[in-house]
């Protein structure tokens, strides 16, 4: 895996953002933030599963040493499913999301991934905007695909 570490300046100009790959010991943190953020969150478990698995890429974002995100995918040939994207309540509109994504896809092109794919709830505007500007097209709809509340995904595709 790539260890390195990259440093962006958010949009906001506040403070360091470092993106790196998501360790074993930053699960905790991750936890807590999935259960800030979701009616049905990863467990710990999960997350420490991936990272055992070369398939798997995660990295997470820090601002001046504190979580503020974490992004994934699992690769299969040349294809990604980006299977998280969240920034923490405190640090989003900042642009993290958009560093964190386009640095996993520039890793995991450098794996040979050539295209990406994912499901994003139909009412999360401001998402599917993000994915949209990263050349993201919407592709289908997984009707009831989302718990608590029930919703529809779409399913979105790079070109």
């Amino acid at each position: 895996m790539n260890h390195e570490t990259i440093t962006i300046t958010p949009f906001d100009g506040g403070g360091r953002l470092e993106i790196s790959p998501l360790l074993m010991e930053d699960i905790p943190a991750v936890e807590a933030i999935e259960r800030e953020n979701y009616s049905l969150p990863w467990s710990g478990r999960s997350f420490s599963d991936a990272l055992k698995r070369d398939y798997y890429l995660f990295l997470k974002a820090e601002c001046d040493g504190v979580l503020a995100g974490y992004c994934g995918c699992m690769r299969s040939f040349e294809i990604a499913e980006i299977t998280n994207v969240t920034v923490a309540a405190g640090f989003r509109r900042r642009g993290i999301a958009r560093g964190m994504l386009l640095e996993l896809m520039r890793r995991a092109s450098g794996l040979g991934t050539e295209r990406f794919t994912l499901e994003v709830r139909r009412s999360n505007v401001p998402a599917i905007a993000l994915y949209h500007s990263l050349g993201f097209n919407d592709e289908g709809v997984r009707k009831g695909y989302y718990e608590s509340p029930r919703e529809d995904a779409l399913i979105l595709w790079t070109v």
